[in-house]
């Protein structure tokens, strides 16, 4: 549970509400009333509110204020700590009584006089006592009345006694209050602060006065008796001082965070109402935490600005306009080309006009390359600076004239940052961050937060040269892509005309039109039909790795029955199988089992790898061909039992233009684009062709297609 604090006043009132006999209050230097106990209404007849503020001077009789009575006790009491006296006082309704007054100076911890302590006891009866006793000795005989006097006087003289030790007692008591009270406050770590109901300091512990002696223009020992909003205009019309005004006039306890507006500082504070109306207030200063909390979500925002475009200039302007005003209220970036020279990327300000008035003055008074401080400094040595505040003698170095002075001084610039945009391969610009108009003054964790933007920059910067570079190397790559995929197309077109050719003579020659052949001629007639035939075969495979390149082969996929389209490639594939010696098993598909693809192609890639099978499986070896359904897709399978392919290899067999060392020791050489061709069409169809090997036990490839459709697929004209 809090505790409730209070100050000296209110400590003073607990301690004199209980006596009642006494008149017991408080005077400030110059006899004005500042506190009232219940005996001193008792005894005068005045409320509290009547008499605080009012001088004390009116308990007296006209005759005492005439003679100066009360100003002398006064007087004589700040001279030697004390003053007493006797005699007739006035109550409010005009009747008087006769009292014993003690006058108390009282001292602040420094020795400095800050008013009175002010007992009175009313001794009427006393003087009462005494009339009687001068009746009675002139009834009586001058020597029982003289014994009577002695012994009332002595009596009095004891009450007296009793009265000033009471007196003395309260004053220690208050004191000791006193010290406990401030050792309490003065204990607190954090900053404290006691304000009166007229928002002036009462009271400023150590750790605050630290605080507002840093603060500019305030002075920590003059703030006791001063308004908060005279020394602090700029909290006026914030939510600072509408939760420190809603904690005073409801009366309740109030816990918030605040910003200085200026210094950039964060605090938690804590607003405790007193029982006179004034406020405690203790607060706690988190500007690392929420400064922190502010740069990762500026670094976030500024990720994300880096991730929209990959033209660096468009996104340094966007990041340029993030930290103006956040981070600055300047913001400048530039850029060094092949020769180190900066060349001004963006310059940012809410104000376009002082924007284009920097552009100017970038023109007009470019930066010295060699200065000793700056832009070109940070560049050559890729280290940031700070100035946390901005001199006139830096302004007066870096200026090339007093007309180029007297600008940069009216833009009244106050803070700066210059980091270096740098990366692995070195420092490619720099970025300026400026404060001016917002009077904010950078530090080393706003250093921190430029550092760590700055190297975002320059990040962007170097993706968007690599990607400019990617692009450029891309298109010289498509181009030449192209070009070769023309001059493959057109050498095949090209070969296949004279092999045709060859082919009509070779039947020309086999018809007898040029006489009779014998056995011998015809045997090398079938060796050139047999070469003819794989020289087209191989132009074949040329052409439609052409086309397929170009994105010039039509598709018309549909629903096509699995278990025929085995049976249409088995009875094309029988006759090879058999000339190879090598077993051929076809498995039977179920019935229903379809695939989404065009039939001709699924046909191609099916004979593909049937004839890869027959090459390069031994004779007396197996090769079997099967179907089945898994999840939405239709898996065609070959299966062989050759010499396998090594798992590095397993990937590079699918590029054009590859063929393993297994392929040559078995003497049947291709062209190496079979596989390449497969894959390309059966992924042009929404599948996959895959291997799965190992050396010495064969290999089994895979033709994955959906059961139905998965897109669109566009079907163009067959170029010739």
């Amino acid at each position: 549970m809090a505790s409730t604090v209070f100050d000296s006043d209110a400590l003073y009132r607990l301690l004199v509400t209980q006596v009642e006999d006494y008149a017991i209050f408080a005077l400030d230097t110059e006899g004005h009333v500042r506190t009232w106990n219940p005996g001193a209404e008792r005894l005068k007849g005045y409320s509290a509110q009547e008499i605080i503020g009012e001088s004390f001077t009116r308990f007296y009789p006209p005759e005492a204020q005439a003679a100066g009575r009360p100003q002398m006790l006064l007087a004589e009491a700040a001279r030697t700590g004390h003053a007493s006296d006797e005699g007739w006082r006035v109550r409010k309704d005009g009747s008087r009584f006769w009292a014993s007054v003690l006058i108390t100076a009282l001292h602040d911890d420094e020795g400095k006089h800050v008013g009175f302590a002010k007992i009175t006891r009313d001794l009427t009866a006393r003087r009462e006592s005494e009339d009687r006793a001068r009746q009675l000795a002139a009834e009586e005989s001058a020597h029982a009345a003289s014994r009577m006097l002695t012994v009332e006087l002595e009596q009095a003289n004891e009450q007296l006694q009793e009265t000033l030790a009471d007196a003395e007692e309260a004053r220690d008591a208050l004191a000791a209050a006193e010290r406990f009270a401030r050792g309490i406050l003065e204990s607190i770590a954090d900053p404290f602060v006691v304000l009166g109901p007229d928002w002036t300091y009462r009271f400023v512990n150590p750790p605050a006065a630290r605080m507002i002696a840093q603060s500019p223009g305030q002075n920590a020992d003059g703030i006791v008796g001063r308004s908060v909003w005279d020394a602090y205009p700029d909290i006026l019309g914030t939510d600072f001082e509408r939760q420190m005004r809603r904690a005073a006039s409801d009366r309740v306890a109030v816990t918030f965070e605040a910003k200085s507006p200026r210094r950039m500082l964060w605090s938690l504070l804590h607003c405790y109402p007193l029982p006179d109306g004034g406020l405690a207030m203790q607060w706690r200063d988190i500007t690392k935490q929420k400064r922190a909390e502010e740069a990762a979500r500026f670094l976030a925002q500024a990720s994300d600005v880096f991730n929209q475009s990959l033209d660096y200039e468009t996104t340094i302007d966007q990041v340029a306009r993030l930290v103006v005003p956040t981070l600055a209220d300047w913001c400048s970036v530039q850029i060094a080309d092949e020769n180190g020279t900066l060349r001004q990327v963006v310059v940012a300000h809410l104000d376009p006009s002082k924007a284009d008035l920097a552009r100017r003055l970038d023109a007009d008074y470019p930066a010295d390359g060699n200065a000793s401080f700056g832009a070109y400094n940070v560049l050559r040595t890729g280290k940031p600076e700070l100035y946390t505040e901005i001199p006139d003698e830096l302004l007066v170095a870096a200026a090339h004239d007093a007309e180029h002075l007297r600008i940069s001084r009216e833009l009244g610039l106050n803070s700066a940052m210059i980091v270096p945009l740098s990366v692995e391969g070195g420092t490619r610009g720099v970025m300026t961050l400026v404060a001016a108009e917002s009077g904010r003054r950078y530090d080393d964790q706003d250093l921190e937060l430029a550092i760590g933007l700055a190297h975002r920059v320059a990040t962007a910067v170097q993706n968007a040269e690599l990607h400019r570079a990617a692009r450029e190397a891309q298109r010289m790559a498509e181009d030449a892509n192209r070009a070769k995929s023309e001059f493959l197309a057109t050498m095949s077109h090209e070969l296949r005309t004279p092999l045709n050719a060859i082919a009509g003579y070779v039947d020309l020659l086999r018809l007898g039109i040029r006489g009779p052949i014998n056995a011998e001629q015809s045997a090398y007639l079938d060796r050139i039909e047999r070469s003819e035939k794989y020289l087209l075969s191989l132009i074949h495979d040329v052409l439609s790795f052409a086309k397929m390149e170009a994105g010039r082969i039509a598709l018309t996929p549909q629903v096509v029955h699995a278990g025929a389209v085995l049976d249409d490639v088995a009875s094309l594939m029988r006759p090879q199988f058999a000339d190879a010696r090598v077993h051929f098993d076809v498995e039977e598909c179920p019935p229903s089992l379809t695939a989404f693809a065009d039939p001709e192609r699924l046909r191609q890639i099916l004979l593909n790898l049937l004839t890869n099978a027959v090459k390069f499986t031994p004779a007396g070896g197996r090769v079997r061909m099967s179907c089945r359904e898994e999840d939405d897709s239709v898996c065609f399978s070959v299966e062989d039992s050759g010499s396998g392919i090594p798992p590095d290899k397993q990937e590079s067999i699918f590029q054009p233009f590859v063929q393993l060392g297994r392929y040559d020791s078995s003497g049947k050489a291709g062209s190496g684009l079979g596989l390449a061709i497969s894959r390309d069409l059966a992924r042009a169809m929404e599948g996959d062709v895959s291997v799965e090997s190992e050396v010495g036990r064969g290999s089994t490839f895979t033709l994955t297609l959906p059961r139905q459709a998965v897109r669109s697929i566009e079907e163009e004209a067959l170029q010739p």
